[in-house]
């Protein structure tokens, strides 16, 4: 049923978004259908490998560190040291992975997804590592990639798309296409991991993600063809102090940089404390076993639902910015719902829910609907607002305060 429903939002936005492009291009109906679709088997390959070797990392990071002994003593890593390490990647996505957003400008967005892959690349391999320092430093080069990919595969598509004089309207669709490949992506690579870990222990998942890597690179160097930012750019720190200036001087900039800091960290502050709310409401004898990989897809089909609808909203001409106020309100409620004993209760008796953790899941899978909506919604939003010379750079600085957010809800926790 669930399948059905995206798949018919799907057709339906797919056939609405090709006739807004048509009656707003200025090529040839059937040219403009044939570019876009060129650009879009151009783009989704290489971005789903690059997720796809995301998502096999991502379940097993606590696994894979807490397996880790410290030579001089012998003794197993405290959940302390595991989260120096997370805190590890922030830091060095603050600190250093800013500047890396301006030399994707100045250097080459397709050199940054190819530089994105080395470095995942030698992040997921430094978990074969014992000694500590070798850990940091993979951890501190696996932060600097994850701030070129959420920079330079972006900034190449929306550059492309310029580059074409396609349509505006159907950049959301290609957005909309790759966060509903990302949500199915996602549960795939979820269960390959849990088979990898379940045969090689916790480092095979992130041994597994680099062929995905190696052929993300592959793809990326052979079909993309490389584009860069202005002229203006000239290395990291003048591309920075290009795109800061740009970002005090828009109102309408800082605002989306704060939408994006705080949703984003709403996020992740989600990621660590869904699995001990589940199961800190879960019955005592129930709580061990629980099933978190039905969990996990159950979130990212909610996902996947939350994507279709923003490609169906999108084409029927509905603009970004009318109906992503009301879905972030609907993620808030979600949230607050699940947290709220009286609420909580309040609502379980509505909808007859007496399992708590059903509830729970319930309320979290609304929050990951809204979640598939946000993110094609707020990257049509960074092509419609932002420079193109400085894309890179200012979506690097735009991440900075979500990283200290980050940074700050980790340091609280412990």
């Amino acid at each position: 049923g669930g399948a059905w429903l995206v798949l018919t939002l799907l057709r339906r936005a797919t056939a609405s978004r090709e006739a807004a492009a048509v009656a707003d291009g200025s090529a040839a109906p059937s040219d403009t259908a044939e570019a876009l679709r060129r650009l879009q088997w151009q783009y989704l390959p290489a971005w789903l490998l690059f997720k796809a070797a995301d998502w096999m990392q991502g379940p097993y990071f606590h696994e894979v560190y807490a397996s880790k002994r410290h030579v001089a003593t012998g003794e197993p890593f405290s959940d302390t040291d595991v989260s120096r390490l997370f805190l590890a990647g922030f830091v060095a996505a603050t600190l250093v992975g800013t500047a890396a957003g301006s030399l994707v400008d100045s250097r080459g967005r397709r050199a940054g997804c190819v530089l994105y892959a080395a470095a995942a690349g030698a992040a997921a391999a430094s978990v074969v590592c014992e000694r500590p320092e070798l850990l940091l430093a993979g951890r501190v080069v696996g932060g600097i990639g994850t701030s070129l990919l959420a920079a330079a595969p972006e900034a190449w598509l929306c550059a492309e798309h310029a580059r074409l004089s396609l349509p505006a309207a159907s950049l959301g669709g290609i957005f909309g296409w790759a966060y509903f490949g990302d949500s199915l992506v996602a549960i795939a690579s979820g269960q390959v991991a849990s088979r990898a870990a379940s045969a090689g222990g916790p480092q095979a998942p992130f041994l597994a993600s680099l062929p995905l890597l190696a052929a993300g690179a592959a793809i990326a160097s052979a079909t993309w063809r490389e584009n860069r930012g202005g002229k203006g750019g000239g290395g990291g720190g003048g591309g920075l102090r290009e795109g800061a200036s740009i970002l005090l001087r828009r109102p309408d900039l800082l605002s989306l940089m704060a939408v994006q800091a705080l949703f984003e960290a709403s996020m992740y502050i989600f990621v660590l404390v869904f699995a001990p709310a589940i199961v800190a409401a879960a019955p005592a004898a129930a709580r061990e076993g629980l099933p978190f990989g039905k969990v996990f897809s159950c979130f990212m089909a909610a996902c996947a639902v939350g994507s279709a609808t923003f490609s169906l909203c999108s084409a029927k001409g509905l603009r970004a910015e009318a109906f992503l106020l009301p879905v972030l309100l609907g993620a808030a409620c979600a949230l607050y719902l699940a947290s709220s004993p009286p609420a909580a209760t309040m609502l379980q008796r509505a909808l007859s829910m007496s399992h708590k953790p059903l509830y729970l899941v319930f309320c979290f899978a609304a929050f990951e609907a809204a979640v598939g909506v946000y993110f094609p919604a707020v990257g049509g939003l960074r092509a419609a607002y932002l420079p193109g010379a400085q894309r890179g750079a200012i979506m690097a600085l735009t991440r900075v305060p979500l990283n200290l957010l980050v940074i700050a809800v980790a340091l609280a926790r412990d």
